[in-house]
């Protein structure tokens, strides 16, 4: 647990200036490196311990929209923010977009496309505020929260390999 926590106070210290080479240790000398390159905008923050290694891809524009498990954006829908992640050779990643459609709407299209793709829905929420469902496929899961916007939805996507 003080390993994890050591990762994320490292990447969000330098997810939050203007980021180098920087190494954290703890008091039984375990190490973590972090190395941040980008411009603020879009940065890649690579974090190295003895126990692995992971890269995260943080665009703040969003113009580089990856995720894994051959999940797809929201058509039409604008990406707001994306970030991507791999860590010792399984990938993750999380899509922030907003879209003029209602989030039944968007709901029924992500449950239809992740059915196509052997994705099973193994929780749904519907709230006032939010729609969400999860699950799992072949080698991975997913999340999907549906929330209304001033314009229809703000959608959040996160999948992961493992």
């Amino acid at each position: 647990m003080r390993k994890v926590l050591m990762v994320v106070t490292a990447t969000l210290a330098l997810a939050a200036c203007g980021g180098e080479k920087t190494v954290y240790s703890d008091a039984e000398g375990n190490e973590v490196k972090v190395v941040r390159e980008g411009d603020g905008e879009t940065s890649e923050i690579e974090i190295t311990s003895a126990d692995g290694s992971a890269t995260v891809n943080i665009d703040g524009a969003g113009g580089n929209a990856k995720l894994p498990l051959g999940l797809s954006v929201y058509p039409g829908a604008k990406v707001v923010s994306s970030m991507t992640s791999n860590s010792n050779g399984k990938t993750g990643g999380m899509v922030v977009m907003e879209s003029s459609a209602n989030r039944d709407t968007v709901i029924a299209w992500y449950r239809k496309a992740l059915e196509g793709k052997g994705f099973r829905i193994e929780s749904e929420i519907t709230t006032q505020e939010l729609k969400a469902i999860s699950g799992t496929g072949d080698g991975g899961s997913f999340s999907l929260q549906v929330a209304p916007a001033e314009t229809g939805s703000s959608i959040t996507l996160i999948a992961g390999e493992g």
